[in-house]
């Protein structure tokens, strides 16, 4: 009847952008379930605001998705790293499927400049358990002008057309170099690596998350429930193109 999603991530590090996309809830609001009334809701923000992971929310136009939100773990973090970990062994003594944690969604920007930070690969080195992680690397585009940059300023022999050829493989090895080899020395790896770019952008999906969230999961109804909801979305935008 629900899925339980605990989505993790900084402040700017799009979470909202993607249970958006999932949802099909572009401007709307997030349901609470459990709350009467709330000062702060999620939205887009450069700051770090209050979070309260056992809240508990969804968007009106999908009603199957639980989501709980977690604020990243930055230095000094671990007050907020051992309230995660608390949240998951809570949840994992409901009684029913539906109260239990299904997935985490750990959301890891690259736009910056400092690649991934000890404290934010603090969750995968203390282990969480047998809830699948799913590390979702967003903002890959910020990557991809990263690379055209370093293109444009090392070698003035290219031309235009050829640097847009060797972006997508420079900021491959860009990302393979500065996030892949970390996730590598890791004790407890996630389950499947997401990238994720230009989510600001009509058009763009998380296809590949939903099919990895499916993927990851040891339960046959979750997994079912999982390929639904693309199935659904995907006949959603025949149905759109059909009509145009």
């Amino acid at each position: 009847e629900r899925f339980r999603i605990l989505v993790i991530g900084n402040a700017n590090a799009g979470k909202t952008t993607i249970l958006e996309k999932v949802c099909h809830a572009q401007g709307r609001e997030p349901v609470y379930l459990n709350v009467s009334d709330l000062d702060s809701k999620l939205k887009p923000s450069a700051s770090r605001g209050n979070h309260e992971i056992e809240h508990q929310f969804q968007y009106p136009t999908a009603h199957g998705f639980v989501f709980h939100d977690s604020c990243g773990f930055e230095a000094g973090g671990a007050v907020e790293l051992q309230k995660v970990k608390d949240f998951i062994e809570n949840r994992a003594k409901g009684r029913q499927l539906k109260d239990q944690l299904h997935a985490i969604w750990y959301c890891l920007p690259t736009s910056n400049d400092r690649g991934m930070t000890n404290a934010e690969m603090s969750l995968f080195e203390s282990g969480i358990g047998n809830v699948p992680i799913i590390a979702i690397f967003t903002k890959m585009d910020a990557l991809d002008q990263v690379a055209r940059n370093q293109l444009m300023f090392n070698d003035d022999d290219l031309s235009c057309e050829e640097i847009e050829e060797q972006v997508p493989n420079l900021a491959k090895v860009m990302f393979q170099e500065k996030y892949l080899k970390r996730l590598d020395e890791v004790k407890h790896n996630p389950r499947y690596v997401v990238l994720l770019r230009d989510m600001n952008k009509e058009g763009t999906n998380c296809d590949e998350l939903i099919v990895r969230t499916s993927q990851a999961l040891d339960h046959d109804t979750l997994k079912l429930f999982c390929l639904s909801v693309l199935r659904i979305d995907i006949e959603s935008r025949i149905k759109k193109v059909i009509n145009r």
